[in-house]
């Protein structure tokens, strides 16, 4: 996507997954959940982009984004079309259960919370090191950065949002905090869940088609990618870049599909702040990042 195009898009994709019409905070679980499936919430259903239904028809081709009321993308998933079922259908309820299930209505989160101590995990190298944990390494980055905090950046690339603004937008909050990268699970594989439909086509598609990872070496692959596109605005050799592993324990610890950023004390482990579910309400988000970080590398977490 052309740099120059970055802020129009910004725009339009900002309002597209504003979820909530009273305010701009980052919103909680049962916020996303009635705006992705207005019928949980007693609303009817409309079929567009990011809404979903029991009943809904399949979603291969759908047009959105407006710009002066004029629809101006047409978003089609043509990898999917050439698997076999169910991936041929397209977008489905039920694909949308397995790859969003946070945001299925009665979901009730049980990520670690603002104080309390963040989970640990095996984390692997993306360049065929030895393997490390998690909290082991968010140390090691402090440490060598004189931080008293760090930033636990679960990526992926294929959300169209995250590679259009939001990894960049997020980054420039930061304020020095360190920041250490951990690929999971493809969040819009091409093959199994084109998401957006933006994967392939629209000024948005991927250079490289990423599909569903099969083996360490497809997600070693896409966090290498991730880590060439992040180092475009953070500078060469600036991203630091592990692995989840492929039973994706540490995604679902901290249920960072289809991304999500923690920033944690470093010393004791303690949750300073996280985003929520991606990507809504992009604003509330900064402004959560931002606050966390406002004293730079300094300042330790409120005691549970």
């Amino acid at each position: 996507m052309a740099k120059m195009m970055q802020p129009m898009m910004r725009e339009m994709m900002n309002r597209l997954m504003k979820v909530t019409p009273d305010h701009d905070n980052d919103p909680t679980y049962k916020e996303v959940q009635d705006f992705m499936v207005p019928k949980s919430s007693g609303h009817p259903f409309v079929d567009a982009p990011g809404t979903f239904d029991k009943e809904m028809v399949p979603r291969m081709t759908e047009e959105g984004m407006t710009m002066m009321g004029v629809k101006v993308m047409r978003m089609s998933r043509v990898e999917m079309a050439k698997q076999e079922a169910p991936h041929n259908k397209g977008i489905t309820w039920e694909k949308f259960a397995e790859h969003r299930g946070y945001a299925c209505p009665g979901f009730e989160p049980k990520h670690p919370k603002e104080g309390e101590a963040v989970p640990d995990g095996k984390i692997l190298s993306v360049d065929g090191g030895e393997p490390s944990t998690l909290l082991a390494e968010a140390k090691k980055l402090a440490a060598a950065s004189g931080s008293a905090k760090v930033a636990i950046c679960f990526d992926a690339i294929t959300c169209p949002f995250f590679r259009a603004y939001a990894a960049e937008d997020m980054f420039k909050v930061m304020n020095g905090v360190p920041m250490l990268h951990v690929y999971i699970r493809e969040a819009e594989p091409c093959d199994i869940f084109d998401a957006g439909g933006m994967h392939c086509v629209t000024p948005l598609k991927m250079k490289r088609h990423i599909p569903w990872h099969k083996t360490e070496a497809d997600r070693a692959e896409a966090a290498k990618d991730t880590r060439t596109f992040m180092e475009s605005f953070m500078g060469k050799g600036k991203v630091k870049m592990w692995m989840d592993t492929m039973d994706d324990s540490l995604e679902a610890a901290y249920e960072a599909r289809p991304w999500r950023w923690y920033v944690i004390e470093a010393e004791s482990g303690k949750l300073v702040a996280a985003t929520g579910l991606a990507p809504f309400n992009m604003a509330g988000k900064l402004r959560k990042l931002k606050e966390a970080c406002s004293s730079g590398a300094s300042a330790k977490v409120q005691q549970a």
